[in-house]
């Protein structure tokens, strides 16, 4: 079973633009199926940092990591995926999700995620096949919108979520899901099934999507100091989706009180610096963190559930870049992962 394989970048730190175009351009050297453009609230503007990859590119596709209903109007996500297409020569994907990161400080909020997507979903792609979509729903409304400018009808919708309400619309409306946060088996297994549900009900199968796995990765050979790398990015996730903890449930983990504590009080700018506190576990669960053998044997799990598309965040160790990261995974773990999958 062949693998792609795709990086989300997220730079949270000042960057050299010459040394992170020449980065961009290495990624493809490296043979990197897919580049998934992070829109973190408050660092990079997504949409900027693609065109750049769009132009520093030529083979790679380029993905949105994610675009959501709220912050941007699902028109607007049509006419910024049809330009980014175009000048990247048909080579764009739309990553669509709820968002959450930056919501507070601008007043919004997520008003049901699972309904929203569908809506925008609907309205996107109506967009993008050249019609004028006239729309009234509980979320999104478009009144008679129409691209002017010529588009491709089939550019990817996927849908990137841990929820199991916005896992069964992905699987109903859009081209693939993008599995988040799940690291094992266990919490993969149980998002493919409800992917099949909302399939299903739709009368498609999971033979018609496509799956992603994307997982936060570190890989070092100081396990712990890979585990100790990722665990700002897990102190998000679970403010992002606090007070909902039945993801952490679902895989037999329990939010320390302290923690939960200090997410109550809904300031985004105390994760980072809380981050040690979050048990070792977490990382397990929801994390590639360690070894790259370590980290090659829970990617070949993921491929034996029938995830072969497969796409990480990558974290610099202390003292470190994502660059090695990126490069151990292209040219140690993928090589690792396909003699497991030989056995």
């Amino acid at each position: 079973m062949g693998i792609e394989l795709g990086v989300a970048l997220h730079w949270t730190e000042d960057i050299d633009v010459e040394e992170t175009t020449a980065f961009i351009e290495e990624i493809e050297e490296l043979g990197y199926d897919q580049i998934w453009v992070s829109n973190e609230k408050f660092f990079w503007d997504m949409n900027t940092v693609a065109a750049v990859v769009a132009r520093q590119t030529h083979k790679v596709k380029i993905g949105t990591f994610v675009s959501d209903p709220y912050s941007v109007h699902p028109a607007l996500s049509a006419m910024f995926i049809n330009t980014l297409d175009r000048i990247s020569g048909g080579r764009a994907i739309l990553g669509l999700g709820a968002g959450g990161t930056g919501f507070p400080v601008m007043g919004m909020k997520r008003t049901k995620p699972a309904v929203a997507i569908q809506e925008a979903v609907h309205v996107i792609r109506g967009l993008l096949k050249g019609e004028t979509v006239d729309f009234q729903g509980q979320v999104i409304q478009c009144k008679r919108g129409r691209l002017n400018v010529r588009s491709r009808g089939d550019i990817p919708i996927i849908v990137a979520t841990r929820g199991d309400l916005v896992f069964r619309v992905g699987g109903a409306v859009a081209d693939g899901v993008m599995i988040s946060t799940y690291a094992e088996p266990q919490g993969i297994g149980y998002a493919i099934s409800e992917i099949a549900k909302g399939a299903e009900l739709a009368g498609r199968s999971l033979s018609d999507l496509t799956l992603i796995s994307r997982v936060d990765t570190c890989i070092s050979e100081d396990r712990q100091l890979a585990i100790n790398a990722v665990k700002p990015m897990l102190s998000v996730s679970l403010w992002n989706s606090y007070p909902d903890r039945v993801f952490v449930h679902r895989v037999g983990l329990e939010v320390p009180a302290e923690v939960e504590e200090i997410i109550a009080k809904r300031d985004y700018n105390l994760m980072v610096e809380n981050a040690h506190l979050i048990p070792d576990e977490f990382a397990e669960k929801y994390c590639w963190a360690g070894t790259a053998e370590e980290v090659a044997r829970k990617v070949a799990d993921v491929v034996r559930l029938g995830v072969d598309n497969i796409t990480f965040l990558p974290h610099p160790p202390a003292g470190g870049t994502i660059h090695e990261t990126v490069r151990a995974f292209a040219r140690v773990v993928k090589p690792m992962v396909n003699e497991l999958l030989k056995k």
